[in-house]
């Protein structure tokens, strides 16, 4: 079996999509040596690419420059040219006739769940494509059962249940526990961003409307200000999205003695955030939907306690081993982290249980569902008349 890969967002700060397709390329590699793999991308590939055997190869296809173009003409011309069997892309798949089965991953569908969250013309762009990949694919990957069921229930009329199979995702084997302990890493992340020497509390993501941190800068401006105010700053890590001008009303529009302890240290690389994980009392996500939800995993996957959103995909990750809060209660938010950051005892305590659920998730087990798709597509197509 010939499988073709869209790898293009391997070249670029393509945060989550980016993630998902080094872990699987990843973990196809480590549990598959007999089918072979042809990675396309547009640009060569930013750092050192997923590590992979002898039955993985890589092609660039620079032309066109435009991605649109790119994936309407040059990706299906070589699936063809390259006798593919099987194409694997995320969310769209080629429009002018893919010569083989494709398979879609999706990791969300928020752009129809929470269309004022979009730009409209990212959302009439979604809205017109997405439903065509739908139609079109084989089969569909979600990243989550939470994923799974929104597509069931927003396009139940195009959509069977058996065309959609959840593979949940996992971290790299770089977030871990830092092994110089807690205190260093705190240091080496307040040394990285260029900050004073003090405990934080992270948040991590796109700044954007969905994330919600809005709430977020609430629930820290009632602790600053309450009887059990700490000595913490909040750290927000993220590249400015779209949309901001809540978020930016709403710093203004706090005290001086707590804006002084907010930082946002925009855009921090994939090796650097384990430090910053690593290094935090807790990790705070109040996004408002996640498809996945990946800062999460990898806050416990680094023994960070979490407090999370209860809300789409995020108690499907966390399970038991975080706080899990309405996303827009603030005050119940500042209540949590008053607690978690008043005693060390109840930190270590998220902290085991946050490695505990972290182990349950390995690229390895998303390699292998993943596989399982191709393998009954091809089967499936055998058995045809």
């Amino acid at each position: 079996m010939r499988i073709g890969i869209d790898a293009r967002t391997l070249s670029g700060r393509f945060t989550g999509d980016r993630t998902y397709w080094r872990g699987l390329i990843g973990g196809l590699s480590a549990i598959d040596s007999s089918n072979e793999y042809v990675l396309y991308t547009r640009l060569p590939v930013d750092g050192d690419p997923p590590l992979t055997g002898p039955n993985f190869s890589w092609k660039v296809l620079p032309s066109p420059s435009n991605d649109a173009l790119w994936m309407m003409t040059a990706f299906p011309q070589a699936l063809k040219r390259d006798r593919i069997d099987i194409g694997h892309t995320q969310y769209n798949i080629p429009l002018l006739g893919a010569p083989c089965p494709i398979v879609t991953t999706i990791g969300d569908i928020s752009f129809n769940l929470f269309p004022d969250l979009f730009l409209p013309k990212d959302r009439a762009i979604l809205n017109r494509c997405i439903p065509i990949s739908f139609k079109r694919a084989a089969h569909i990957i979600a990243v989550s059962e939470s994923t799974r069921r929104d597509i069931l229930r927003q396009y139940k009329k195009i959509v069977p249940s058996e065309k959609v199979t959840a593979t949940l995702l996992a971290v790299s084997d770089d977030f871990r526990p830092p092994a110089d302990g807690q205190e260093s890493a705190r240091k080496r992340a307040n040394t990285l961003l260029k900050l004073d020497d003090q405990p934080y509390i992270l948040a991590v993501g796109v700044l954007q409307p969905r994330k919600n941190l809005t709430s977020l800068l609430d629930a820290f401006a009632l602790m600053k200000l309450g009887t059990k105010a700490t000595g913490h700053k909040l750290m927000i890590v993220g590249k400015r999205g779209w949309n901001n001008q809540a978020l930016d009303d709403k710093w203004n529009s706090l005290p001086e003695a707590v804006r002084k302890e907010i930082v946002f240290a925009g855009y921090v690389s994939d090796k650097d955030l384990p430090t910053l994980y690593g290094g935090a009392d807790v990790f705070c996500y109040p996004s408002l939907y996640e498809g996945f939800g990946l800062p999460v995993l990898e806050a416990m996957a680094c023994g960070c306690p979490v407090i999370s959103a209860r809300t789409s995909s995020l108690p499907e990750v966390v399970g038991d081993a975080g706080v899990l809060l309405a996303p827009t209660d603030s005050e119940a938010w500042a209540r949590a982290l008053e607690k978690i950051l008043a005693s060390p005892q109840v930190q270590e305590r998220w902290r085991e249980r946050g490695l505990a659920q972290a182990e349950e998730f390995s690229w390895k087990k998303t390699a292998q569902q993943t596989l399982a798709v191709y393998q009954n597509i091809i089967a499936e197509n055998d058995t045809c008349p």
